[in-house]
């Protein structure tokens, strides 16, 4: 990010005279930027920071002969930065994976409890969110130059975690009850992990007597091996791999995945901001785009509009507060003072409460203005920035308003399709003796499967936030989507097995079951229900079958609404 930010320092300063070239290459960082974030999916402000970095390079006095010195020394202070952030490494390498181990196994014992109940397919599917969201910190580390003993063990428990999700949904399909309350309390003793000295606690991880009388008290009473750093066999060579960047970014670069569309309307919107800052000449201009970046960073219409609103309020606050420190014609180490004071507030509140956040940013970049330009003039400062404020909110929530108001509902169907027809392709790879051996390494159809189910997620995600929406319709298709993902989380389980593990499908057996898939496929897409073929036994893989059931009882449901 260091590397970004410092780039567009040095392109900002660069072309700090041509401002209507200086506006295209805004837009176009906004919009690389966003893609970027969204297809490797990081959470954070996204391109505010590079799109501010810009904006203010762009804004300073016109000498792009010093772009390569202001680049240089935002890189080192980047550097610093990336230091300070690093320290906690020292004492916790490893403290993101226990955190994400820790949230897994209270699921786990979550959905154990819910065992038998109404809860238990949400429990469940929170479960599997947690495992999902905990699995690229567990890829392989190609470039790892030596892996410790607590990183081995924390991996074994996440393939421990799987294995008793799966003995777990076993005994729901066969007992319809609760296991015993010794047993679920037995995993979430494992979300007490400890972390003072970077090692896990063993005490009290007890299971009943009848431990050998089914496979899920097995699979519990592995946790102890598992904890004493004893290796599990077979599972201890199971390695998994992330999705390669080429095959993330080839999939995301598509006319309906959603992070190219947003990326796409975010540099749109935010090149028309800057170039009509320049054309009416404003003072201060770059805080226009930069508002409208900032406003457009909400995910949804709805988002996008409170944000407008939050900032437009936090704005005026923060400059009551900003001109009642300026009329005191404060000097030196006071506004020193003053700005770290607001900066820490800032940084404290920001997670919470835009509103707040504004309240604090708005008198520091005052604050900042006034002290370089040695102007205490509290109109002036006060004046422009809320004009530009309001300006570039509006332009932002007026371009999403515009552009893709209903972009994301309109394109659940055909990605719900897309996302049936690739799982099908995987069961046939699966269980045709086409991948022998449980490779750690994902095929073609893993990726592809895992990709379109994201992006089938993220735009039903995307749509509920729109506006207008039809909330009743969406309802009715979440339960389509989570059969979807519980469905895809089970193939890529038996792609992880050995070919001899699998049972096989007969050609009748596949041929019928692909035609189900298909006519899945199209009832999705054109959201109507077609005359669907009966589902094949598949004796052989009978929670797969049960998973398909349940899709095609949900689907079925949602079109006859």
């Amino acid at each position: 990010m260091m590397l970004g930010i410092a780039f567009s320092v040095f392109c900002g300063s660069l072309l700090s005279t041509y401002p209507v070239l200086s506006g295209f290459v805004m837009g176009l960082i906004g919009a690389v930027v966003t893609f970027v974030f969204g297809a490797l999916k990081f959470k954070g402000p996204a391109a505010l920071f590079f799109v501010l970095s810009f904006a203010i390079a762009s804004g300073t006095p016109h000498t792009p002969s010093e772009a390569a010195i202001r680049g240089t020394l935002v890189l080192l202070g980047g550097a610093l930065a990336w230091l300070i952030a690093m320290a906690g490494w020292l004492t916790r390498p490893h403290g993101p994976e226990m955190q994400a181990i820790r949230r897994i196994y209270a699921q786990l014992a979550d959905m154990m409890e819910a065992v038998g109940t109404r809860d238990y397919e949400k429990a469940r599917h929170e479960t599997l969110i947690a495992m999902l969201e905990g699995e690229p910190m567990f890829a392989v580390r190609r470039h790892v130059w030596k892996e410790t003993e607590l990183i081995r063990r924390l991996e074994r428990l996440f393939n421990q975690a799987h294995v008793i999700y799966q003995e777990t949904d076993t005994w729901q399909l066969q007992r319809k009850e609760p296991p015993p309350d010794t047993v679920s309390s037995v995993v979430r003793s494992v979300s007490g992990l400890g972390t003072e000295t970077g090692k896990l606690r063993t005490e009290g991880l007890m299971v009943p007597d009848d431990a050998q009388s089914h496979a899920l008290l097995q699979s519990v009473l592995g946790l102890s091996a598992t904890l004493e750093g004893v290796p599990d066999g077979g599972r201890e060579g199971e390695r998994m791999t992330g999705t390669p960047l080429q095959s993330i970014f080839l999939e995301a670069f598509d006319k309906n995945s959603l992070v190219f569309l947003l990326s796409l309307r975010f540099g749109i919107i935010l090149t028309f901001a800057a170039l009509a800052a320049h054309a009416f000449n404003l003072n201060r201009s770059y805080w226009v785009p930069l508002s409208c970046a900032a406003v457009m960073l909400g995910s949804t219409v709805i988002a996008t509009f409170h944000r407008a609103i939050q900032r437009s309020l936090g704005t005026m606050i923060g400059i009551l507060a900003a001109s009642a420190i300026l009329w005191a014609h404060p000097q030196g180490i006071v506004i020193s003072l003053a700005i770290m004071l607001f900066s820490f507030f800032a940084e404290l509140l920001i997670v919470r409460n835009y509103t707040l956040t504004m309240m604090f940013v708005t008198p520091n970049a005052l604050l900042m203005a006034a002290a370089g330009s040695h102007i205490v003039h509290v109109g002036y400062f006060a004046g422009t920035r809320m004009a530009d404020v309001v300006t570039g909110s509006l332009i932002g929530l007026a371009g999403v308003l515009i552009l893709g108001r209903t972009s994301a509902s309109s394109r659940i169907p055909y990605l719900m399709g897309r996302a049936i027809r690739s799982q099908s392709q995987l069961l046939a790879v699966l269980f045709t003796g086409q991948i022998e051996t449980g490779l750690p390494v994902e095929s073609r159809e893993q990726r592809s499967m895992k990709t379109r189910l994201a992006n089938l997620t993220t735009v039903y995600a995307t749509a509920l936030g729109e506006l207008p929406r039809n909330e009743e319709e969406l309802q009715r298709l979440l339960p389509v989507v989570w059969a979807l993902e519980q469905i895809a989380y089970l193939l890529n389980s038996y792609s992880r097995s050995e070919g001899e593990e699998r049972p096989g499908l007969s050609d009748p057996e596949l041929a019928c079951l692909l035609l189900w898939f298909e006519k899945m496929a199209q009832s999705a897409d054109r959201q109507r229900l077609l005359p669907i073929p009966e589902l094949p036994g598949l004796e052989g893989i009978p929670k797969v079958r049960h998973e398909l059931s349940w899709m095609q009882t949900a689907l079925e449901k949602s079109l006859a609404s």
